[in-house]
Formats: C-alpha cells, structure tokens, sequence
C-alpha cells in the first residue's frame, strides 16, 4: 500500500511539474520572415506612413488595406457601415522585402501606431472584434519581425462605458 501511494504522489508531482514548466503560448514570441503573397492594392488603402523601425537609417512602408472599402454612414458622417466581414492587411515593405504582420478576415476593426522602444520602435496593433487583442512588433537583427501578445481578452465584457472622449 505504501508502494501504490508512494508511486501516485510522485506522478503528481511529475504532472504537476511538468504542466508549470509548460510555455504560454499566448506571451511566446513568434517570428514573422518576409514573404512573397500578394497584397491587397486594390483594396481602400487606410493608412500608409514611413518609419525607421530598426535604427538603420531606413525607412519601412507600413500600409494598412481593408476590402471590401468601408462606407461612410450619411446619417452620421465621419462615421462607416461596415460589412460583416472585412478582410484587413497590415503589411511592412523593408526594400525588397514584404512582411504580412496581419493577413485575416475580423468583423471588427484594427487600429495601430508607432511606438519608441530605445534604439527599435514597434508597430503596436489594436484588433477590435468580438474582444480585443493588442500586439507589438518589432523588427530584429536577423530582419524578421516578433510579434508578442500584450493582451487578449476575447467575449467577456459584462458591462462597457458609455462614456467615449474622441
């Protein structure tokens, strides 16, 4: 009996151990290569500005693209209908190279920007659908870029302010 018991505490403590030693996957940064797909250019071209985001001396291309074009609401200008599906493209053009850092289909909307980070800036990206999503990128020596969660709550809100600054 002391066996049987001696043997069943030490496989909960392998179990155990081995399910904290496991990563999570949600914090884990993964790396984006360059690619060749195609992009969106005929799609509406949302954004498009120039940053060194590496401290090279060289300006990236950052582009956003959603299509179908989203339609300004005429009751509410400033405003847009939006389908319920949009397919949405954060793309990075560094020279020859062209990195998709969001490629997907989001009833929602994104929303991003630039931050400084010391010597390397990050495109942080705000996924607004059925929760919400933040991510930073940044480009690193070998040329490809991390992308890291920073946050990711999905369908959980219970009660939203409706108190909203522009």
């Amino acid at each position: 009996m002391k066996i049987v018991s001696r043997l069943a505490m030490l496989l909960l403590v392998l179990v155990t151990s081995a399910g904290c030693a496991a990563s999570n996957s949600s914090n884990d940064s993964v790396k984006i290569k360059a690619e060749l797909a195609p992009i969106n250019e005929g799609a509406f071209l949302a954004d498009s500005m120039h940053q060194d985001l590496d401290g090279d001396g060289e300006l990236e291309q950052i582009r956003m693209y959603i299509d179908p074009a989203p339609v300004e609401d005429q009751s509410k200008p400033g405003q847009y209908l939006w389908n319920e599906r949009h397919h949405w493209q954060l793309v990075v053009m560094r020279g020859d190279d062209t990195y998709f850092l969001y490629n997907n289909y989001l009833s929602g909307k994104l929303k991003f920007w630039i931050e400084n980070r010391g010597s390397h800036k990050a495109i942080v990206l705000l996924e607004e659908g059925k929760g919400l999503r933040m991510d930073s990128f940044t480009l690193n020596k070998e040329k490809m870029f991390e992308r890291r969660m920073d946050y990711h709550q999905y369908d959980s809100i219970l009660v939203k302010s409706s108190t909203t600054f522009k």
